[in-house]
C-alpha cells in the first residue's frame, strides 16, 4: 500500500525536492566561501594598519633623534652664553656668532635658511594686500581730480619712515613753537593722518616718525602743498636716505692713517673691491681703544657687498688678521642720558642727572638706587613693560636695544 502510495501521489514529487536539496546545498556553499574571504579580509586590513603604524613609529622616532641631537647642542650651548654674561653686550656680539657656529650642526643653519626662504616668498605673495596709509590718501586724492593712479604696495616688514624739520634761522629755534605750527597744518588739512612720534632735533627742529616711508613723503607734501611761503623758505624739510650697514675693525695700530689703512685692506682682500678696483667701503671715523695704542676704525660698506663681507668675520691689513663686528651706534647724552644727541649738543638749560637713579646732581644729591629715566619714559609713551631697576647707561637696557633696532630698520642691508 505504501508503495502504491508513493507512486501514485509522491513520485512526481521527489525531482523537486531533489533540485532543491540541491540548492540548498550550492547556497551553504556560497555562505561558507563569502565567510572565508571576509575573515581573510579582515587580517589583510590588520596587517596593512600594523605597516603603517610602523612606518609612523619610525617616523616619529627617527624625528625624536633629531630634537635630542638639536637638545643636546642646545645644553653644551648654554653654558658658554652663561659665561660670555659676565662679560659686556660688545664681546657678546662679536663671539656669539663663533660659538653657535661651533655648537651646532651644519644641518640647523641649513634648516632655518630654507625656512627664511619659504617665509620670503610667502610675504611677497600676500604683500599686495597691504597698503599704507599715504596709499589710501594718494588714491583718494586722486580720485577727487578724476586721475587714476597705479599704487605700489608697501611690503609688510617695510621700516617706518623719518621727516626731518631744521629751521634756517636763529630766531626760530623754540620747538615748542615749532611744533605747533607744524601739527596744527595737519589737523586743518588731514587730521586723519597717523603718526607714530614727534621728537625734538638739536637746534628747535622736528624729528617726525610715520609707518612707513610713503606715509612720510605724504606728509612733507601736505607741508609743502599748505603751508605759507615763509614757512617753507625759512625751515628744510628732510627725508633722509637709509644710512650704510657698518662694520667696525678692531685693534688697528694707532700710528696708521686712514690712507694706509684703505690701501692696506685692499691690497689683502681682494673681495673689498669690484673688478675696476673700486672699494666697497668707506673709512668713516677712529675709536680709541682700551689698549691705547691701538684704535679701532668704522667702516660703511655697501649693501650688496655687506652680507658677504660680515661673513668673514675678519679682515688682513699688512701681517695681521683684525677681527670685524656689525657696529650699530647709539647716540646717548651724558648729562641727561637722553638718545639722539650727545653732551655736546645737549641744551645748555638742561643739568647733569644721576646715571643710576636719573635725578638731577646737585651738591647734596643721594642716589635713592637704580631708575633708568628712559625705559620709565618708554612704559610712559609708549605703554611698554619695560624693567626700570638698571642704570641709565646699562648695556641689557631695554630702550637702549630698542633704539638699536630702530638703527638697524633704518638701514639698507640690500635685501
Amino acid at each position: 500500500m505504501r508503495n502504491r502510495l508513493v507512486k501514485e501521489h509522491l513520485e512526481l514529487l521527489l525531482p523537486i525536492f531533489g533540485d532543491l536539496c540541491a540548492q540548498i546545498k550550492s547556497r551553504d556553499a556560497d555562505i561558507y566561501d563569502l565567510k572565508n574571504f571576509l575573515a581573510s579580509s579582515d587580517d589583510a586590513l590588520l596587517k596593512a594598519k600594523v605597516w603603517t603604524l610602523e612606518r609612523e613609529n619610525a617616523t616619529l622616532r627617527a624625528k625624536l633623534d633629531l630634537n635630542e641631537d638639536v637638545t643636546s647642542a642646545i645644553k653644551d650651548l648654554l653654558p658658554k652664553i652663561d659665561d660670555l654674561k659676565l662679560n659686556n653686550s660688545q664681546t657678546l656680539r662679536e663671539e656669539l656668532p663663533t660659538i653657535i657656529k661651533q655648537a651646532t650642526c651644519p644641518d640647523i643653519r641649513s634648516s632655518l635658511e630654507i625656512v627664511n626662504k619659504e617665509i620670503i616668498t610667502e610675504v611677497k605673495k600676500n604683500r599686495d594686500e597691504t597698503r599704507s596709509f599715504a596709499q589710501v590718501a594718494y588714491k583718494s586724492k586722486d580720485l577727487l581730480q578724476g586721475a587714476p593712479l597705479s599704487l605700489r604696495p608697501s611690503a609688510p616688514t617695510e621700516p617706518e619712515g623719518v621727516l626731518l624739520i631744521k629751521p634756517k634761522s636763529e630766531l626760530l629755534k623754540d620747538h615748542d613753537e615749532n611744533r605747533k605750527t607744524f601739527l596744527n597744518i595737519l589737523r586743518e588739512k588731514n587730521p586723519e593722518i597717523r603718526l607714530r612720534s614727534v621728537g625734538k632735533i638739536f637746534g628747535g627742529g622736528l624729528k617726525i616718525v610715520a609707518s612707513t616711508e610713503e606715509d612720510v613723503s605724504f606728509i612733507r607734501n601736505v607741508f609743502t602743498d599748505h603751508g605759507d611761503r615763509d614757512l617753507l623758505e625759512n625751515f628744510d624739510l628732510i627725508i633722509p636716505n637709509k644710512r650704510f650697514p657698518q662694520l667696525i675693525l678692531y685693534n688697528v695700530d694707532k700710528d696708521v692713517k686712514l690712507e694706509t689703512l684703505q690701501t692696506g685692506l685692499l691690497a689683502k682682500n681682494i673681495f673689498l673691491a669690484n673688478s675696476m678696483n673700486k672699494p666697497h667701503f668707506k673709512i668713516e671715523f677712529s675709536i680709541p681703544a682700551k689698549d691705547r695704542s691701538k684704535n679701532h676704525w668704522v667702516l660703511s660698506i655697501n649693501p650688496k657687498k655687506f652680507e658677504e663681507i660680515k661673513e668673514k668675520a675678519g679682515l688682513y691689513f699688512e701681517f695681521t688678521r683684525l677681527r670685524t663686528s656689525e657696529f650699530i651706534s647709539v647716540r646717548q647724552c651724558r648729562k641727561c642720558f637722553a638718545f639722539g644727541h650727545t653732551t655736546k649738543k645737549c641744551d645748555p638749560k638742561t643739568k647733569q642727572r644721576c646715571d643710576k637713579c636719573g635725578d638731577v646732581k646737585e651738591e647734596r644729591h643721594r642716589c635713592r638706587g637704580f631708575r633708568c629715566l628712559n625705559c620709565v619714559e618708554a612704559n610712559r609713551k609708549y605703554r611698554k613693560n619695560f624693567g626700570t631697576s638698571h642704570s641709565c647707561l646699562d648695556f641689557n637696557c631695554r630702550s637702549l636695544i630698542r633704539q638699536k633696532e630702530l638703527i638697524m630698520d633704518r638701514t639698507d642691508y640690500g635685501l
